[in-house]
């Protein structure tokens, strides 16, 4: 069997965010990026369900030069090879002309049987291009998928969870799921794994060779100024800690009516100044 993951690399989620100089977008300098948290349960489906069928699965990315290191992590946990369509532009590039980018290059992969990716990038929490992927590969897709139940040849029968429960999907082959957390458990990549990781092979591709005619857009569609969506302003939340304390007394014996005004200031104060009530 032939898998595909779509894989992206973000900031990490542990890393202080600051507001760039022009207020809109993140600031990058000297921060650590990592492998989607999300991408990391779709390698490791993908790989389980080679160890049970056998095949292979290839990792393609879209991103600037480091984004290799998205790749190598998922060819370190055993995936063995992967695409990366390298451009630095492609970090304000919008969903839809990522995804159409994408397709181009995995529709260029001899019999893909089953294609994965995360349930959302969290840099933009858009949980769109894995939707718009299988739109423009022409697969069914399932998405949040929380279970595969059984993957054979000719289908796929997974489970998902909606409002109030979950439902069992099958569809024919190939198709397209998006994978949210809690789905596995992300194997570790061991030290042995990372040092072989290095030495699989990696296709690199850069728009040079991407036919945009064929796809329906230009290239200046790839960039901050052919972006569809606009981000005009990102803001850091201030968060304004105030501290009142409701003077009561430690005597035992206090009286009830002084329990009340207590009781009657910290109800006018949660409504009025905390606005909870």
């Amino acid at each position: 069997m032939k898998i595909v993951v779509f894989v992206s690399q973000t900031l990490d989620t542990e890393a202080r965010v600051a507001v760039s100089s022009s207020g809109d977008s993140v600031a990058t300098d000297d921060v650590k990026w990592i492998l989607n948290p999300y991408d990391e349960f779709a390698v490791e489906e993908a790989i389980q369900t080679k160890e049970k069928l056998g095949g292979e699965v290839i990792v393609v990315s879209a991103g600037p030069a480091r984004g290799i290191d998205a790749i190598r992590q998922a060819l370190a946990m055993g995936a063995d090879s992967g695409v990366h369509i390298k451009d630095d532009g492609f970090a304000e590039t919008d969903n839809y002309t990522i995804a159409k980018i994408v397709a181009s290059e995995i529709k260029k992969i001899d019999g893909v049987d089953f294609v994965l990716t995360g349930m959302k990038i969290i840099d933009d929490e858009s949980v769109q291009v894995g939707i718009q992927l299988a739109e423009e590969l022409g697969l069914p897709h399932v998405s949040l998928v929380s279970k595969v139940v059984e993957v054979d040849a000719s289908k796929l029968v997974c489970q998902k969870e909606i409002d109030g429960g979950s439902v069992v999907v099958e569809v024919p082959l190939p198709a397209l799921i998006t994978c949210p957390d809690a789905m596995n458990e992300p194997r570790y990549a061991s030290l042995p794994n990372i040092m072989k990781a290095k030495k699989k092979p990696v296709n690199e591709v850069t728009l040079d060779d991407i036919d945009f005619d064929t796809l329906g857009i230009s290239r200046d569609a790839v960039g901050k100024s052919g972006s569809k969506v606009t981000t005009v302003k990102i803001e850091v939340p201030v968060i304004d800690r105030k501290l009142k304390i409701i003077k009561g007394s430690d005597d035992t014996t206090v009286k009830g009516e002084e329990i009340a005004q207590a009781v009657q200031e910290l109800v006018q104060l949660l409504r009025d100044d905390a606005k909870v009530l």
